[in-house]
């Protein structure tokens, strides 16, 4: 097979193994223009670039160095031959046909949502905080969610080892889309975790959050001149003295950052629903199939996401609860759209090139 036969014979079944993936960004991208030309909301498509950028050298250095390190180890005749060989025992071409487009579109998406989140007051003013607080104290017997988990959460050493689980949701979540962006196995369930990891944060993070447009326990002062959380964020505060909270300096750059025009960085106020819960769930959802290891772990992973999100001022308890919620059914939609198109698979196998 010719060189440019094999380009075109990749770029066809790297078309067909993400087609429902892509088809739900494109349709995203486009409502979200109209969107954004609706509400007056800036648009920058090139926020993440250089992050996305910087961990793909990152992963790929690593890679190399782990293989690398095993080709030192075994010590081949034919170095070269034995590499090409573990490239392909491991289905890598494969691999790499079918999440290449998929990790170069990633950056894009997440630019385009970060635009919209950003735009959130714009589609709808903050407004659903008062009602969210009510919803939270006669879910936890006449109290707010945090003054109810408190007994149980508020000492220093736990509220420093939820701040650091709850950073590690980011590590999570790339780590698992990428682990299934690059898979080469079960391409429907495949499919159907990359469309439902966009739904998740387009329904939930934008569309939702718009709908119930709210701040959170960290800016209900900020925003509404109400003192109702000021005790959760002097504890805080006075934790912070002695172990570090992160979230504390983060909840101070997004209030400094909701008064500027346009998005940056990890912008964006939005309470109700949590899609720190939602992606987290989805990940559950997700890992349940693959051993009791990963099952459980995401599990706890989730719970402590869960409880976290309310420790730290983040979220109302009902926030997370809603998501665990709204996200099965994101998963089901997604396996419909998934199953809509028939013969998904990724098969690249036989990629002999013959250079004319």
């Amino acid at each position: 097979m010719s060189i440019a036969r094999l380009a075109v014979r990749s770029t066809s079944e790297a078309w067909r193994a993400n087609q429902p993936f892509f088809l739900t960004v494109i349709g995203y991208v486009l409502l979200a223009f109209i969107a954004a030309a609706h509400w007056n909301i800036v648009i920058n498509l090139k926020i993440y670039n250089k992050n996305f950028l910087f961990f793909g050298a990152t992963v790929t250095l690593i890679l190399l160095t782990v293989v690398l390190i095993r080709l030192t180890i075994q010590r081949p005749e034919q170095p070269l031959r034995a590499m090409k060989d573990l490239m392909l025992a491991n289905n890598l071409p494969d691999r790499i046909a079918a999440g290449l487009p998929v990790a170069l579109v990633v950056p894009l998406f997440f630019s385009m949502f970060t635009s919209i989140k950003g735009g959130v007051s714009r589609i709808q003013p903050f407004y659903a905080d008062t009602s969210l607080v009510a919803i939270d104290r006669a879910i936890h017997g006449g109290v707010d969610a945090w003054r109810f988990f408190h007994p149980m959460l508020g000492f220093g050493p736990v509220t420093f080892s939820l701040n650091v689980l709850y950073n590690l949701w980011f590590a999570e979540v790339f780590i698992v889309l990428f682990c299934v962006a690059f898979s080469a196995r079960n391409g429907r369930l495949r499919s159907q975790f990359l469309v439902a990891f966009v739904l998740t944060w387009v329904l939930i993070g934008n569309v939702l959050a718009a709908a119930f447009a709210s701040v959170g326990p960290a800016f209900f002062m900020p925003f509404y001149g109400d003192g109702t959380f000021s005790p959760l964020m002097d504890y805080l505060q006075s934790i912070n003295l002695t172990y570090p909270v992160s979230a504390l300096a983060t909840q101070n750059y997004l209030l400094v950052d909701a008064g500027f025009d346009g998005p940056r960085l990890g912008s964006g106020i939005s309470a109700f629903p949590s899609l720190h819960v939602a992606v987290a769930t989805l990940n559950a959802i997700y890992l349940w199939r693959f051993g009791r290891l990963l099952r459980w772990a995401s599990i706890a992973f989730l719970a402590a996401i869960q409880l976290g999100s309310v420790h730290l001022a983040w979220h109302y308890a009902v926030d997370g609860y809603a998501s665990m919620l709204v996200t099965p059914i994101i998963w089901a939609i997604a396996g419909w759209l998934s199953n809509a198109q028939p013969g998904l698979r990724i098969d690249m196998k036989d990629r002999r090139v013959e250079i004319n």
